[in-house]
C-alpha cells in the first residue's frame, strides 16, 4: 500500500507551479525554493509515474506533454478536495481563511472590485483575495491555468462547459453626447441611430454581443471607433464621435476629462447580459467561493 502514496503534495505543488507558468525559475521564484529543487522534485515525479510530464525546451521553457495535462487536472481536484475539507473544518469556527485568486471582466473593476473587496475584508479579516483583471477569454484561460480559483465574467454565450452562477445581470443602454438631437429623449429605439457613427467597446465577446444588439434591431451599425477601454468610448462619445451602447452604468455624467454624457434607455426588446462566477470542478464549493459570491451578489444588487 505505501507505494501507492509514493507522490508527495510537495512535488505534486511545485508540478502545478511549473505548469502555471511553464518555465522551472519562475516556478522556484514563486515558491521560494531553489531551482534545483524544483528540477529534482519533477524528475522524481516523472520517475515515479514513469511517464515525461514536461518536454524540456532550450532556453524555451516547457511544455504540457499529455500525461503532463492529465495529472494537471488531477492535482487541481486533489487541491480543490483538500481545500473543501480545511474550509469545512475551518467553518465549524465560523472563520473564512486563507487565499481566494480573483479574475474579472476588466470594465466590471472599477464598479464591482473595490467594494466586494471592501466588505470581505471587514467581514472575513483572514480572506486575501488576489485580483486579475482581463477579457474573457483571457479570465477564463486563467481559471483553466490554475492561475484563478474564481473569475467574474459576462456569461455572453455559456457555450465553455465550466461550473458557472449567475449573480447579476446588466441590461445595455445608448450613451450619446449631451447635444444629440436624442439627448433629451430619455428612451430610443435602436432604429432611431442608424445614421450615427457607433463607438465601440471591443473587447472579445463585447464586439460581437454589441453587434448582434444592433444587427437584430435592423441596424447595419457604422462602426467608426474601437477602443477596448471603457471610458475612452465613454470619452469619445462625450465629444460628439459617434454613439455607443454599453451595459456598466457609472453615477456620475462626467468623463474622466470633464465633459457629459447621456444615457438613454433602449425601447427595443433587447438581450439583458448575465454576470456569472466562473469556477473549476470541486473549488465552486468551498467556504471562500461562498463567501465571495454572497458579498458579490450583495454588491450587484445595490
Amino acid at each position: 500500500m505505501a507505494d501507492r502514496f509514493s507522490i508527495t503534495l510537495n512535488q505534486l505543488t511545485y508540478f502545478t507551479a511549473c505548469a502555471r507558468h511553464l518555465n522551472m525559475t519562475a516556478a522556484s521564484q514563486e515558491l521560494h525554493v531553489a531551482q534545483s529543487a524544483v528540477s529534482t522534485a519533477i524528475s522524481h515525479l516523472e520517475q515515479t509515474l514513469g511517464a515525461t510530464l514536461f518536454v524540456r525546451q532550450h532556453s524555451k521553457g516547457l511544455v504540457l506533454t499529455r500525461a503532463g495535462e492529465k495529472l494537471l487536472q488531477d492535482s487541481r481536484d486533489i487541491f480543490d478536495l483538500l481545500t473543501e475539507s480545511i474550509d469545512a473544518i475551518r467553518e465549524d469556527q465560523e472563520e473564512v481563511r486563507g487565499t481566494l485568486r480573483l479574475a474579472c471582466f476588466t470594465t466590471f473593476g472599477p464598479f464591482i472590485l473595490p467594494t466586494l473587496v471592501q466588505r470581505l475584508s471587514e467581514r472575513h479579516p483572514g480572506l486575501t483575495i488576489e485580483i486579475t483583471e482581463g477579457d474573457y477569454a483571457e479570465n477564463l484561460a486563467a481559471l483553466r491555468a490554475g492561475q484563478a480559483d474564481l473569475a467574474i465574467n459576462y456569461d455572453y454565450t455559456h457555450r465553455e462547459g465550466l461550473p458557472s452562477e449567475v449573480v447579476g445581470e446588466a441590461r445595455p443602454h445608448v450613451l450619446v453626447h449631451a447635444d444629440h438631437p436624442l439627448a433629451s429623449r430619455g428612451s430610443v429605439a435602436l432604429a432611431e441611430l442608424a445614421d450615427d457613427d457607433l463607438i465601440l467597446l471591443d473587447l472579445p465577446g463585447s464586439f460581437d454581443y454589441f453587434l448582434g444588439v444592433l444587427l437584430h434591431a435592423g441596424v447595419t451599425p457604422r462602426v467608426r471607433y474601437r477602443s477596448s477601454n471603457y471610458e475612452t468610448v465613454r470619452s469619445m462619445v462625450a465629444k460628439g464621435l459617434g454613439s455607443s451602447i454599453l451595459n456598466q452604468r457609472p453615477l456620475t455624467d462626467r468623463t474622466y476629462g470633464g465633459d457629459p454624457v447621456v444615457v438613454l434607455e433602449i425601447s427595443d426588446p433587447v438581450p439583458t447580459l448575465n454576470i456569472s462566477l466562473f469556477s473549476l470542478g470541486q473549488s465552486q464549493r468551498s467556504a471562500r467561493v461562498r463567501a465571495v459570491t454572497e458579498e458579490l451578489r450583495a454588491v450587484l444588487a445595490k
